[in-house]
Formats: structure tokens, sequence, C-alpha cells
């Protein structure tokens, strides 16, 4: 062999560093932790959808006196308590219905102010003025000027529904 080659031959170098661009590894860890915050960021902090209520209006003045009438005749009460919460029931009726604030003042102050037919006028202040001497006088009306005043009552609510 050549003595050329033999010395030629050398011993094996150590390692290389190879050259390693980091900055794209960085990049897409950076991403990937944006991506994870946002997402929790947007399972936090969503709205919540949107569930319509159906809104159902209030019962007019006439059905809901309709209804306490009609319990009220069910309903066995003694005569002062009957006339009493017969005329409360009218006087919220004429306050939802003509806006007129019945149930705070005395009849002859709501009368007064009440601006109703003549007929409705006539026949409420006789029913209302019935009721203020049961519950006042302590007049004791028979059964029929229970049903005559309660029939009083219904027609009022349904002449001025």
């Amino acid at each position: 062999m050549d003595t050329n080659v033999i010395n030629d031959i050398r011993d094996i170098k150590g390692m290389v560093p190879v050259p390693h661009a980091w900055w794209p590894v960085w990049v897409a860890l950076a991403l990937v932790a944006a991506g994870i915050l946002a997402w929790w960021l947007w399972r936090r902090f969503r709205k919540a959808p949107l569930t319509v209520k159906p809104v159902t209006p209030p019962p007019l003045p006439f059905d809901v006196a309709m209804a306490a009438l009609a319990e009220l005749r069910a309903a066995n009460l003694p005569v002062e308590q009957f006339y009493t919460r017969l005329s409360d029931i009218v006087r919220h009726y004429i306050e939802g219905r003509f806006g007129l604030r019945a149930p705070e003042r005395t009849t002859e102050e709501f009368l007064a102010q009440a601006s109703l037919p003549a007929e409705h006028m006539s026949l409420l202040s006789a029913f209302l003025t019935e009721s203020d001497l049961v519950k006042f006088a302590r007049l004791q009306p028979g059964d029929a000027d229970r049903q005559r005043a309660f029939g009083a009552a219904q027609k009022f609510v349904l002449e001025t529904k």
C-alpha cells in the first residue's frame, strides 16, 4: 500500500452541529397556545342562546270581574262579606276599565268624577249605596236583595264591557 494513503487516513472528527432555525417551532407553539386560549375564552364568555318567551297580555278587567263574580256566586258568604266582596269586584272593575281610582275613594267621590251613561250611573249608584248600607250601617238584606244586588253588579259589568 501506498504510504501516502495510510498517512491520509485520519481519525473521525466530533459531531458537527447542524444549524437549526428554531423560530418556526416557537411560532407554531405560540399559534397553538393562542388557539387554545381563544377557544377557552370563547367557551367561558359566550352568551347563552336567546330564548324568546311568549308574552301573555294581562287579563282584561272584564274577564277578571266575571271570574270573580262566578267565584263569589259559588261561595256561601255571610251577608256583610258578600256585599263587601261584590262591591270590591265592581270597584276594581271600574278602576281597570275606566281608570277611576274607585277602590280608594268613597262612593260619592268617584261617582262625582265618573262620566258614564245615565242608565249605568243610576244602576251603579243604587247598587253601591245599598252595599255601603250593608257594610257600614249594618243593614240586613234578604236573599232576594242579595240576588238583585248580584244581578245589578253583573249587569253593569256585562253592559260596560
